[in-house]
């Protein structure tokens, strides 16, 4: 068992996502724990709900229009099923941000993308649009003990701001750009006020949401090393860098090596050593049992990269309010997959944890609230959650015992091929 450590604890936390036709997730409801395992085949839209995240941290740092066009416009995100594009998206959270919110009164926040024909106009023309709402509980209720509701919402043009905050009252809705976001401070409110100071929290939290997909050939390449405060890049691209960081948290690293060498019994420690002849660039050393010298993560398996790069994540003692991690058992010996679910919980103490995967052997180490059963209609839309938790529930009780993965892959639970 890895050694304990004092880690970031979760304070902000996402409960709810819901999304309205961002690509084949036509309507979808989502409860998000600290733990939310998306299980299912291959095309039946597990991925989408990371790239719902994605996009939305993608909207905080470079705004909605630059999000969009990145992606190759409206239609490209929207959903494609049937013989016309929906004229529009929606997507919601909710969650715990602001300091009087709670899981019985969550903050709210809505994106909605439109997009219409302009009227008279056969072909080609078509108006793009955005409608943004939050609601906040940044003031304490005056009776009740309930806390109370700040709103602010941009349509189109103009701003409407009901606040809780006497100094974010005003009397006529002011004016804000046609595309204008909150998530990235373009709402008129003063920027010391309440409604401000928790929207750039919010948006900050989406910012820093990274959706773990490791690159091993990119992680197994030199890099530089320095930079500070480095969380691990999505793709594990400098994960040199982050193991050095790591190194310096010291039950953290210790807790990481002792996976390691569980998994891998031949390695018996992890350098990081400077590459000479270049400027600050830095590859990562195994010592491996009876063998001279050291072996460069350039010579080691594609399995032993992928799990020092998903060990390392979740040993990550100061992460991201979210982290979302594609395939986690891609890779992975089937031995290795009971450990990691131990460390997956661990780390949903720090860290909402949004997680895809095919494998029944992890699955059966799971708890039926963690499970989220995914399916895909002959339309092409996903229906996830395709079974509810107390479906999910019936079926173990039923089955008498039998492991959630196996009731899974038989079909049982849904999701199936």
């Amino acid at each position: 068992m890895a050694p304990a450590r004092i880690g970031r604890r979760l304070n902000s936390r996402f409960l709810r996502l819901t999304v309205e036709n961002f690509r084949t997730l036509t309507r979808m409801d989502l409860p998000l724990g600290p733990l939310t395992v998306l299980v299912g085949p291959n095309a039946v839209g597990k991925s989408n709900v990371l790239r719902v995240f994605e996009f939305l941290s993608d909207v905080a740092r470079a705004g909605i229009e630059e999000t969009v066009e990145a992606r190759g416009g409206f239609d490209e995100i929207a959903y494609r099923g049937g013989h016309h594009t929906r004229s529009g998206l929606r997507i919601g959270l909710q969650g715990v941000w602001s300091p009087y919110a709670s899981e019985s009164e969550p903050d709210e926040y809505s994106l909605s993308l439109l997009h219409r024909r302009v009227a008279g106009e056969d072909r080609g023309r078509y108006n793009f649009s955005r409608n943004e709402r939050f609601l906040l509980h940044t003031e304490a209720g005056a009776v009740d003990d309930k806390a109370a509701e700040s709103r602010i919402e941009l349509r189109r043009t103009t701003a409407d701001i009901d606040s809780a905050a006497e100094s974010e009252r005003q009397s006529r809705p002011p004016k804000v750009d046609r595309m204008a976001t909150g998530l990235r401070g373009e709402i008129p409110v003063p920027e010391d006020g309440p409604s401000a100071t928790v929207i750039r929290g919010f948006a900050r939290h989406l910012a820093e949401v990274r959706v773990f997909d490791a690159d091993v050939r990119a992680a197994r390449r030199p890099s530089p090393v320095g930079l500070p405060g480095q969380l691990l890049a999505d793709d594990a691209s400098n994960l040199v860098d982050f193991l050095l960081r790591l190194r310096e948290e010291h039950d953290a690293w210790q807790a990481l090596l002792e996976d390691v060498t569980t998994l891998v019994p031949s390695i018996e420690d992890i350098d990081v050593q400077l590459v000479p002849g270049t400027s600050g660039r830095a590859t990562v050393q195994l010592k491996e049992r009876n063998l001279r010298g050291r072996t460069s993560l350039a010579d080691a398996s594609f399995g032993t990269v992928r799990m020092l790069c998903l060990f390392a994540l979740l040993h990550d003692p100061h992460p991201p309010v979210m982290t979302c991690i594609e395939e986690i058992d891609h890779g992975l010996h089937p031995h290795a997959l009971e450990l990691l679910s131990e460390r997956l919980r661990e780390a949903s103490e720090r860290t909402q944890l949004l997680v895809t995967t095919h494998a029944p052997v992890l699955v059966d180490q799971l708890e039926p609230e963690e499970v989220v059963i995914c399916e895909r209609d002959a339309k092409g839309a996903s229906h996830i959650p395709a079974t509810s938790t107390e479906r999910i529930r019936e079926v173990v009780e039923a089955s008498e015992g039998l492991p959630l993965g196996e009731l899974w892959f038989s079909g049982a639970l849904g999701g199936g091929l």
